[in-house]
């Protein structure tokens, strides 16, 4: 008898575990990422979003922040860099983003913007949900003016100037594939190699590779920026 119950109650316990993981797991969160931020970029904010409580987050430049959680519903996001005091109005020109309702894991990218007076930073929102940037896809952002195109693995990829594209990668965990990337520099007007590597699948993690020109340079060179845990 004492068998019976104690296996009903590693049972109901082992239940309850999965529950509440499932529940973290579908919770609607934010990670951040002020990639190449100046020296001078704020390090953290404060966003506002509605009636929920203010969340005060950290801007880091070289790897996606911890997870934020998100209030539920349309919402807009409103950023500050420091929490307001009570008697204190909230700016007008302060950087915001809509997200949609639908979107239930987003990517925040941070940009300077020396103009802003309330902060000089604008933000970019990534749909990063399943249905759209799925574990183990890889979405590419160009912020150049090159056209980029090749393969990645077996899926081709056309990637216009300052635009964005999503390769869903068919492969096996851990499975290796090449990536061969060319662009087309529209000064030249010359074909040139970008990226000659061989790449791993990571079934569970998105990953975000980023086409930019480092300041001061004319080349062209890329970043990928792995998400974890979002």
């Amino acid at each position: 008898m004492k068998g019976i119950l104690h296996l009903k109650t590693s049972l109901y316990t082992a239940i309850i575990t999965v529950a509440l993981s499932s529940l973290a797991i579908a919770e609607r969160t934010a990670q951040i990422l002020y990639f190449k931020a100046p020296q001078t970029a704020p390090k953290e904010a404060v966003i506002y979003q509605g009636k929920s409580e203010p969340v005060e987050v950290l801007l880091p430049k070289n790897n996606f922040s911890i997870s934020y959680k998100l209030a539920s519903g349309d919402i807009v996001l409103k950023f500050l860099p420091s929490l307001l005091n009570e008697d204190e109005k909230f700016p007008v020109n302060a950087p915001s983003l809509n997200i949609p309702a639908s979107w239930k894991k987003v990517l925040i990218l941070a940009f300077s913007d020396p103009k802003n007076p309330v902060m000089p930073v604008r933000f970019k929102a990534v749909n990063a949900s399943q249905g759209t940037l799925g574990k183990g896809d890889r979405m590419f952002i160009n912020f150049t003016d090159n056209n980029v195109f090749g393969l990645v693995g077996k899926k081709k990829l056309s990637l216009k100037a300052n635009s964005t594209a999503i390769v869903k990668i068919i492969a096996r965990p851990k499975e290796e594939y090449r990536v061969q990337l060319d662009r087309i520099d529209p000064v030249l007007k010359k074909r040139l190699p970008l990226i000659r590597q061989m790449w791993r699948h990571s079934a569970g993690r998105r990953s975000l590779i980023l086409i930019y020109s480092p300041a001061g340079s004319n080349g062209v060179t890329y970043y990928n920026a792995p998400i974890r845990d979002l």
